[in-house]
């Protein structure tokens, strides 16, 4: 029974999350987002290809001359898809936070809150229901984007995704998943837990910006571009100790530093070709506290539908 009652909200809030504007809208955008990754992939790669090609022919002509190598002969196939790290760290994480606020939210402001309190269903079928609802619909989106992204590289490369590739990829969308629903619970706990429709948006928007922008700017030592950056790329570290402190006590508890770095090494983008075995084991540490405080923010949802009131329930704009 208790199975049934969790099985009928979560497909219930699946169904629904379909049918609202604002989430097809930044669903699509995401689709797009993933499309263009490709492209823009695609477009640097044919264009720096075309000055190779030029630069060798004009260098044939005029003598003998040292040919200097291709600069895509040693790029992995994937890193045509490497600008799909920073849309999933910008505009899948506003997607999740609006996919997991308007869970909630949607049923206080029709009143359908009320109606499903008065049925026989515990609190926690009605948490497990919007949580596994939610993740269907991050699924079938990484899902969806995943398919695109090995079939965009096939297409553009011209070359068979080697089995080594496609399981980077695969590991990639799955922390990109992970990533995401972090986001989505956090949208989730505040729309159960705040009286004000505009906070329970607002309040994870400001958690949004502090973890994906504020935080990153002190553990990659201030530089003002590095938040964006979805590579490794070493920044100038300022010889202060304040800095240096300050970095390697926040980074640890970075998660947005985490899925980035983590990101670029399941991509190759970093130079090092570590295997998908020694990056997990590498940063163990990091995704270990990534699926603690998935597990944290879980319990609060749970801890937040226990103290809801409904028969004191008023949602204020």
């Amino acid at each position: 029974m208790m199975f049934s009652n969790t099985a009928t909200v979560a497909n219930n809030e699946f169904r629904t999350l379909f049918k609202e504007k604002t989430f097809l809208l930044l669903l699509i955008i995401f689709i797009l987002m993933t499309l263009l990754s490709t492209y823009i992939g695609w477009s640097s790669k044919t264009t720096v290809e075309k000055v190779y090609i030029e630069t060798t022919k004009k260098l044939a002509e005029t003598g003998p001359n040292e040919i200097p190598p291709d600069p895509f002969a040693k790029i992995p196939e994937l890193s045509i898809v490497k600008n799909m790290v920073a849309y999933v760290f910008m505009i899948g994480t506003i997607l999740a936070i609006v996919l997991g606020n308007n869970s909630f939210i949607r049923d206080r402001r029709s009143g359908v809150s009320k109606i499903i309190f008065s049925r026989p269903i515990h609190r926690s079928e009605i948490v497990n229901g919007k949580i596994l609802g939610i993740i269907y619909a991050l699924a079938s989106i990484i899902v969806t984007s995943f398919i695109i992204s090995l079939i965009s590289t096939v297409v553009i490369s011209g070359k068979v995704v080697s089995i080594s590739e496609t399981q980077r990829l695969l590991c990639f969308y799955f922390l990109s998943f992970v990533y995401l629903l972090i986001f989505a619970i956090i949208g989730l706990f505040f729309s159960i837990y705040s009286s004000n429709q505009s906070l329970a948006l607002m309040v994870p928007i400001l958690i949004w910006i502090s973890v994906n922008f504020v935080l990153p700017e002190l553990t990659s030592a201030l530089n003002p571009t590095a938040s964006l950056n979805p590579t490794n790329i070493s920044s100038a570290i300022p010889h202060n100790s304040f800095f240096l402190v300050l970095q390697n006590t926040i980074k640890p508890f970075s998660i947005s530093e985490i899925y980035k770095e983590v990101s670029g090494y399941l991509l190759e983008l970093n130079n090092n070709n570590l295997s998908i075995t020694k990056t997990l084991v590498g940063y163990s540490g990091g995704l270990v506290f990534m699926f603690s405080l998935l597990g944290f923010l879980i319990f609060g949802c749970y801890w937040a539908m226990n103290k809801f009131n409904v028969c004191e329930e008023t949602l204020n704009e």
